[in-house]
């Protein structure tokens, strides 16, 4: 689940039109991610992490795994 990757898009102001092509993915994958609807592939989580100059550690990460 992506917990951080909106929160870190709209705090840099860059729209999901705009992230979505800096990390070469469709605008409705992303917003599917964001909203914990789809889950990213390790290739398409390094997208977006480059695309926002973060480590894919500060956007994803898993919650409450038991």
């Amino acid at each position: 689940r992506v917990l951080n990757a909106d929160v870190i898009r709209r705090k840099e102001k860059i729209s999901q039109t705009e992230l979505a092509k800096r990390a070469n993915i469709s605008r409705t994958h992303l917003n599917r991610i964001e909203l914990g609807v789809a889950d990213p592939s390790l290739i398409v989580a390094q997208k977006i992490a480059h695309a926002l100059n973060k480590n894919i550690y500060d956007i994803f990460f898993i919650k409450d795994v038991v």
